[in-house]
């Protein structure tokens, strides 16, 4: 079921069935083409994700509110057939733009995801329909989400962990409530209320706001017993007070760690292993194996740190940076190398330890960014990158140090001398539409 709470319309199962089928229609042409649907957080744009894999297509799920010149590269790049829009709310507009070109999608692709959450990377996720409905099955099974369940949109659909939602609960036979609010909007949680929601997902930027303001504790509404948390790490801290929330209200805090590459999810961590397990990422969701790779060796004893590896059939095909990559197969053979350093305890549970590529070196020695700014966190939002000869600190307006005080905590705690560290105050970080920090623009901005 989708409730629009924009216009207070219900659609029920079959309603949704017989709107993608009619949309679905529109979009048949006799064989296989690349639709690609520019997203907005509403009903027309679920329905045409929807209505394009119901006509045997593959949607590339793009932001509806990049700039036209990205967008626009893009078309010229990947030539779709069909382009999507959400001019009505309810009723995707359907503008046909040729033939699509030679390359024809292979016949396991079925969505084209940016791995950014924007559309200024010509590099795409490829997944298969049985990539998404395997995901899909894992998340419902483990967040035991069934036909009761009413999950809020707060994330857009274009973004992995967004569509996630969606897609689980579509599975599940639960209902998703679609507002045109942002979290930070007291209309938001009005819509929360009103339509008795029973989850919110949040990136670690939305709870750290929303804690700070109080709006998480003031206005979540009474049904919601769930509070969900991925794309990024959420300082321990933070996970203890959200986790005994929850307890106090009977629900439940769920962390979880995921890839756009593995269709969202490829771990969680169990509510009641909190608040012991709050510094790790959990254990592989079902159906998936996680190990840790030392050079050519992989291995599951603990204390040993290496690259995290996934195996799960939500492991993408690959990655297409053009029309002639949408024919090829299955790259990766569902295994999938994270990006991500870890490691794994004695109960099992995996850790994260940073990046491979979000390591800096400062005074000959080699620094983990993401460590710095987790331990940064503590005292509010802050985003940590490297500008070549120093670690800036960008935090946000009002934290409760100063910047000396903070660089010298940092200095001590990561044993460089404070020099090696610059903290700057910015009104609030920049974000891309995913509801991750935009590290690219604060480089630039720590540039000029």
């Amino acid at each position: 079921m989708l409730i629009d709470a924009g216009s207070g319309r219900v659609w029920t199962r079959d309603e949704v069935a017989d709107v993608v089928r009619s949309s679905a229609d529109a979009l048949a042409t006799g064989r296989r083409e690349l639709v690609l649907c520019l997203c907005s957080n509403d009903v027309a744009s679920i329905r045409g994700y929807l209505s394009a894999i119901a006509a045997g297509h593959a949607v590339a799920l793009l932001d509806a509110a990049a700039p036209a010149d990205l967008t626009d590269a893009l078309v010229a790049r990947y030539r779709p057939a069909f382009i999507l829009r959400s001019r009505d709310p309810e009723t995707p507009e359907i503008q046909r733009t040729g033939d699509g070109g030679e390359a024809r999608p292979g016949d396991e692709l079925a969505v084209l995801l940016s791995t950014s959450g924007t559309t200024g990377s010509p590099k795409l996720v490829r997944l298969a329909r049985r990539n998404i409905d395997a995901n899909a099955t894992s998340i419902a099974e483990y967040l035991q989400i069934d036909e009761y369940e009413r999950a809020i949109l707060s994330l857009p659909i274009h973004y992995s962990y967004g569509l996630s939602v969606l897609n689980s609960h579509l599975a599940s036979g639960a209902s998703v409530i679609i507002t045109p609010h942002s979290i930070m909007r007291p209309d938001f949680w009005a819509d929360a209320t009103r339509w008795q929601a029973t989850s919110f997902a949040g990136v670690p930027y939305s709870y750290a706001i929303l804690e700070r303001t109080g709006l998480l504790r003031k206005a979540i509404p009474g049904t919601m017993r769930s509070l969900t948390q991925a794309g990024g790490r959420l300082a321990p801290e933070r996970i203890v007070r959200l986790d005994e929330l929850m307890k106090e209200r009977g629900g439940r805090m769920w962390v979880m760690y995921g890839q756009t590459e593995a269709t969202a999810r490829i771990s969680y961590v169990p509510p009641d292993a909190l608040p012991d397990k709050a510094g790790t990422i959990g254990i592989p969701i079902p159906r998936g194996r996680l190990s840790i790779q030392v050079g050519d060796h992989e291995t599951t004893d603990h204390g040993i740190e290496g690259e995290l590896i996934y195996r799960g059939p939500n492991v993408m095909l690959g990655y297409a940076e053009g029309s002639k990559d949408l024919m090829l197969g299955d790259a990766l053979q569902g295994r999938l190398h994270t990006g991500d350093l870890g490691e794994v305890d004695s109960d099992g549970f995996f850790r994260l330890t940073g990046r491979t590529k979000r390591i800096a070196k400062v005074y000959g020695l080699r620094v983990n960014l993401d460590e710095i700014e987790a331990a940064a966190s503590a005292h509010g939002p802050v985003a940590v990158v490297d500008d070549g000869e120093q670690i800036l600190l960008w935090r946000v307006a009002g934290g409760d140090t100063s910047a000396d005080e903070l660089r010298h905590e940092m200095a001590g705690r990561f044993g460089i001398h404070s020099r090696a560290f610059a903290v700057r105050d910015i009104d609030e970080l920049p974000m891309k539409t995913s509801g991750k920090v935009d590290y690219e623009r604060l480089v630039k901005h720590g540039g000029s």
